[in-house]
């Protein structure tokens, strides 16, 4: 038997870790990928990060510069020297500490500055010591307005509340908008809003008034009050200069004729007024009925002023104290004083008819009469809104306003 070693028998057989491997399965060959993309994905999106990081605040930066001047401040004062204590000596020169020396605090006084509250100085005290005042609040100022503006009439808006809104009088709304809008206002009716209370005018070449002429039928003196409003947008003008037809103007200041104010009323199922100002002091209540022929309510007195869209109704002049007469019966509605213009007032059911007595200078009737045609119901004054004494006579059918002229038995 042979002893020799066969040595390449005997040999180990060595495996290359490169060598060929088997087939990965399709799956874990796609989690790999997926893993991989998730990874690059996030990769990108913290490098995104990295390069779009905001500058650090003006705060951050402030509060950074003075922890490193605080830092900077400590490591000069470490290596200055050796620091005296509370026991030292005081530095016999009158300028301060000794060289080498700083000023230091005993625990005994770090714990009273520490019991000691902050004294808050009042603001008049920092501005006399630094010099600075200090406001953290913009105050803007009112601006008032200088020029026409128009307004949208909103459910629930009436000539008050708007004219309280804009700081004007009722009266100016009513003397830059038709009578209609002044009397009556219907949800997204157009107001014409001025800068100011006064009145406006639309120029009619065929009257041919100047603007001097058109300040004096407002009330107005200087002419250049209207020349120069910023609303009216004129040139450099003389009062004596016509403008073209058409043109409109706002008279600062001026006053317009007198404006009859509308009263609510209330109908029953017919048709028929029974309330009139229900809810004001002298209203007489809910009160049915009347209704019996017409007659004239002031024969003895002298047509003034008749009916048209600015006057809802005819002006009658007498002497103070002339007795008024019922043009019609019925019912008293309203009895005295109110707030409309008509002053001293009294007015009368008649079915869906009712009549209105104003400027009264006193009464002959009260709540709970029932008059009859031609029966003193009053007598003749200038109460209310009124330049003279004369009868102011109104004839609505359900509270509209209709022309007493053209009223058969009226007389006028």
């Amino acid at each position: 038997m042979s002893s020799s070693f066969n040595f390449k028998q005997s040999r180990p057989t060595l495996i290359s870790p490169h060598g060929r491997a088997e087939r990965l399965p399709l799956w874990r060959r796609a989690a790999g990928c997926l893993f991989l993309a998730v990874a690059l994905i996030l990769l990108g999106a913290s490098a995104g990060l990295v390069l779009t990081a905001p500058p650090p605040a003006d705060e951050n930066r402030g509060a950074l510069a003075a922890a490193t001047a605080d830092a900077s401040e400590a490591a000069a004062t470490a290596t200055a020297g050796p620091q005296a204590t509370a026991t030292d000596e005081p530095p016999e020169s009158i300028g301060g500490p000794a060289p080498g020396r700083m000023p230091t605090l005993s625990s005994g006084q770090i714990a009273d500055l520490l019991a000691t509250p902050p004294e808050i100085l009042a603001e008049e005290e920092v501005e006399a010591i630094t010099g600075l005042s200090y406001d953290p609040f913009t105050i803007v100022p009112n601006r008032s307005r200088s020029r026409m503006t128009s307004y949208t009439v909103l459910r629930g808006d009436t000539v008050d509340t708007i004219s309280r809104r804009f700081g004007l009088s009722r009266e100016t709304i009513a003397w830059c908008n038709s009578y209609r809008k002044a009397q009556i206002l219907f949800t997204g009716d157009i107001l014409n809003i001025p800068p100011s209370d006064g009145a406006c005018h639309t120029v009619l070449a065929s009257q041919g008034k100047d603007i001097s002429a058109i300040a004096e039928q407002y009330g107005i003196d200087d002419p250049f009050l209207i020349i120069d409003a910023p609303a009216n947008d004129l040139p450099e003008i003389s009062p004596d200069t016509q403008l073209p037809s058409g043109t409109r103007l706002f008279i600062p200041g001026g006053v317009g004729s007198i404006i009859t104010w509308n009263a609510p009323v209330e109908e029953d199922a017919s048709g028929n007024v029974i309330a009139f100002a229900r809810g004001h002091p002298n209203s007489c209540g809910a009160v049915p009925g009347g209704g019996t022929f017409w007659t004239n309510p002031l024969p003895n007195g002298t047509y003034v002023r008749g009916f048209y869209a600015g006057h809802s109704g005819i002006d009658i002049a007498a002497r103070t104290g002339t007795p008024i007469l019922a043009a019609n019966g019925g019912p008293v509605l309203y009895a005295g004083w109110n707030s409309w213009g008509y002053g001293n007032t009294v007015v009368i059911g008649h079915g869906p008819f009712s009549t209105l007595y104003g400027h009264m200078n006193s009464l002959a009737v009260r709540c709970g009469n029932v008059v009859a045609a031609g029966q003193i119901i009053g007598y003749v004054g200038s109460t209310g809104n009124s330049s003279g004494p004369h009868l102011h006579f109104e004839i609505r059918y359900r509270n509209q306003p209709q022309d007493p002229s053209a009223t058969f038995g009226i007389g006028w």
